[in-house]
């Protein structure tokens, strides 16, 4: 990780997972987590995108929590924060060639549930908010890309784009403290790694903001498809590279 040509394109992977971060609310573990895998290993990848996250969780949680709709965030983040450990025990457990493929799989066949069929899963419920957070704490844990399980049930539903983007960010500013936690009882996050994330910190938190004034901007239909189009390059490029 103290590689110049690393440090660069960390720096641009983190830059463009920023903007995508700041538009749709998350996106940002699902950009670095291809690219940070194949440049500094499974285990770095997910304890630098873990870190890097706790650093800018502050970002835009002021403002979302006017919007958010707890009904639905709190069972599910509070699921997702119980199992992260879990995820970290098969981090430690399973191979890191077998931990990619399983986490593109993961990525791309959410991404394809979105496109075809996202209304068919109904609506929000307690129930189905605890067994969703379940499971993207697993994969937080696991691979530090939590998103796609939330990111899809909440999408479910009919919240506005604003609302639902609020939701994201609460979630996500919960979820990555908590797995920080969890990677430091597992030994996994090193003083090496806080330099690193410490480094990129500033370049995801410019570009959050970035993607703050894109949000703004654009038109609000394009939320849900821009949400979507996001997964499925997700999924694919950690099958690809």
């Amino acid at each position: 990780m103290q590689d110049a040509l690393t440090i660069a394109a960390l720096t641009a992977t983190t830059a463009a997972a920023g903007i995508l971060r700041g538009y749709s609310g998350f996106g940002g573990g699902l950009v670095m987590a291809p690219i940070f895998i194949r440049l500094v290993g499974t285990h770095d990848s997910v304890a630098l995108i873990s870190v890097i996250h706790l650093l800018t969780s502050f970002q835009g949680v002021r403002r979302s929590m006017k919007v958010v709709d707890f009904a639905v965030v709190r069972p599910l983040v509070l699921a997702a924060v119980f199992s992260v450990p879990v995820g970290v025990v098969l981090l430690t457990w399973l191979d890191p060639v077998m931990v990619k493929t399983i986490v593109a799989l993961v990525v791309t066949m959410l991404a394809l549930a979105m496109v075809v069929g996202l209304r068919g899963l109904g609506s929000p419920s307690t129930t189905k908010s605890v067994a969703v957070g379940v499971l993207s704490g697993l994969l937080n844990g696991f691979c530090g890309i939590g998103g796609p399980p939330a990111v899809l049930y909440m999408l479910a539903g009919s919240s506005p784009s604003v609302e639902l983007r609020a939701s994201f960010i609460l979630f996500f500013a919960i979820l990555y403290p908590a797995s920080v936690m969890a990677l430091l009882a597992a030994g996994i996050v090193g003083w090496r790694v806080f330099v690193v994330a410490i480094a990129l910190a500033p370049a995801y938190f410019l570009a959050t903001e970035l993607g703050h004034f894109m949000f703004r901007s654009v038109h609000s239909r394009l939320f849900v498809p821009t949400c979507a189009i996001i997964l499925c390059l997700s999924g694919l490029s950690m099958l690809l590279i």
